[in-house]
């Protein structure tokens, strides 16, 4: 998957990207309908990356590049920010089904629990292991 973004700034030998709106998932657009954009912290399309491209060539401001991330990252990152919730949630409702805690009302609590718990594992993991991703500079594009 690619698309274009601009570098917005570069400090400490990192450089923040600002995506395009439409991005290639399409979901970046949508209001609110991409978990990892919801997990990212609220960061909105932005991303950041080392200062250099692959071939090692310094991003500066207003640059334009291309960025791509394999599909096996799209999917692990997906993994990462969906399962644990799920798992969470399933574990939870089982474990309350199990001890018979006040029936069904006990079940679902259960269930909820372990739900944010997952989503408290999936938001620390997805922050910790973000996506990696390949910058290509577009030759002769600034703002």
């Amino acid at each position: 998957m690619e698309t274009r973004a601009r570098v917005v700034a570069v400090r400490d030998g990192r450089a923040r990207i600002a995506c395009d709106d439409r991005a290639a998932c399409g979901a970046c657009a949508g209001s609110g309908r991409c978990a990892l954009k919801w997990f990212s912290g609220g960061a909105g399309a932005t991303l950041e990356v080392p200062a250099r491209t692959r071939d090692q060539v310094p991003l500066v401001p207003g640059q334009a590049v291309i960025v791509a991330v394999g599909d096996g990252e799209v999917l692990r990152a997906a993994a990462t920010v969906y399962l644990p919730p799920l798992t969470g949630l399933l574990l939870g409702a089982a474990a309350g089904s199990a001890l018979g805690a006040a029936g069904e009302a006990g079940a679902l609590l259960l269930a909820a629990v372990g739900g944010l718990a997952g989503w408290g594992v999936a938001r620390t993991w997805s922050r910790s292991r973000p996506p990696s991703v390949s910058i290509e500079a577009v030759d002769g594009e600034t703002a």
